[in-house]
């Protein structure tokens, strides 16, 4: 972490250029210059004095401020680190690597909420000043969906998507958010675009065919498709759970049993404890499939739908029958 933050202190402070009198400007070169030099020689309470005073003949300087900074980060003294971490944003508000510098600062800290609040700020005024950086743009849509903020997401992907119309991730991901959002049929048109450009894509051939099982249609291509995705990742927990909900929709029960419990002993999901219990409501197993709503319920206690149908099929002390 050390390392990156001064990867960044150095692209954002390149050598200033006083435009002072000549004799402040020597003045203030002086400083600067002693407080480099302590700060190589790792004497950063002297640099700290030198640069102090240089900050003094040039309040402004950004190049200053940022060594101050570096001095006080590798003191531990954060609080006065962030303070003039504040002052350079009103300097320069819309530079967004000084935004990142004050996250990783967050960071140091463990303040998550205001890291979290200002990695947004450093991601807006980056893709504020590259728009057509898809990258930037890919980061900040990727931060709105770790917020469930998907509208926003959606809209950033579906500028990425107009501008590179054969982008299958970006096809898979605005696929996902549509999804997400109820828009299930828009989802399905997408992925089965990318599929198109790319035959085999494991994310979208998992993701289509877990939709088509849930809505009960081509349920053979469904199996092969998630089959084809299992061949590139064997190990991977949601597309066994695909797979065997694939079967149970087939009315396949043994070979949903078995992915099923594969996917169970890989991966703690949701879906996959309330897969367990609807297949076990669906052999007339009420208890087996009380017993994997609750497990759910322990490491997901607010999911709705666990909830629901353990309040549907039984409770602590009885069980009721479909």
């Amino acid at each position: 972490m050390i390392i990156i933050f001064v990867a960044i202190i150095c692209s954002v402070s390149p050598f200033f250029v006083f435009s002072q009198p000549q004799e402040s400007l020597k003045n203030k070169y002086a400083y600067y210059l002693r407080g480099l030099l302590f700060i190589e020689n790792g004497d950063f309470n002297l640099a700290l004095k030198e640069l102090n005073q240089a900050k003094m003949l040039d309040p402004t300087s950004i190049s200053i401020r940022l060594k101050i900074i570096y001095s006080l980060i590798q003191l531990g003294e954060f609080s006065r680190a962030e303070k003039e971490l504040k002052v350079i944003k009103k300097i320069d508000p819309n530079n967004p690597k000084i935004s990142l510098v004050l996250s990783l600062l967050y960071s140091f800290q463990g303040k998550d909420l205001e890291l979290e609040k200002e990695y947004e700020e450093f991601l807006k005024l980056s893709y504020a000043k590259e728009p057509s950086n898809r990258q930037i743009a890919e980061n900040l849509a990727q931060f709105y969906i770790y917020k469930n903020r998907y509208n926003e997401a959606i809209n950033i992907y579906q500028e990425i998507v107009k501008n590179d119309p054969e982008y299958v991730d970006g096809l898979f991901w605005l696929g996902y958010l549509y999804e997400e959002t109820n828009r299930r049929q828009d989802a399905i048109r997408l992925w089965e675009l990318a599929l198109k450009i790319s035959p085999s894509h494991a994310l979208v051939l998992n993701s289509l065919g877990y939709i088509y099982a849930e809505e009960g249609i081509n349920l053979d291509a469904a199996e092969e498709m998630i089959k084809k995705a299992l061949n590139s990742e064997p190990e991977n927990g949601a597309f066994l759970d695909s797979l065997g909900w694939v079967y149970f929709k087939k009315n396949d029960y043994k070979n949903a049993e078995y992915y099923l419990l594969a996917a169970y002993n890989l991966l703690k999901d949701p879906v996959i404890y309330e897969h367990l219990g609807d297949l076990y409501i669906r052999l007339d197993m009420p208890q087996k499939a009380i017993f994997y709503y609750k497990e759910g319920l322990k490491y997901f206690p607010k999911n709705i739908k666990l909830r629901e149908k353990l309040n549907m099929y039984g409770s602590q002390n009885k069980v009721i029958k479909k």
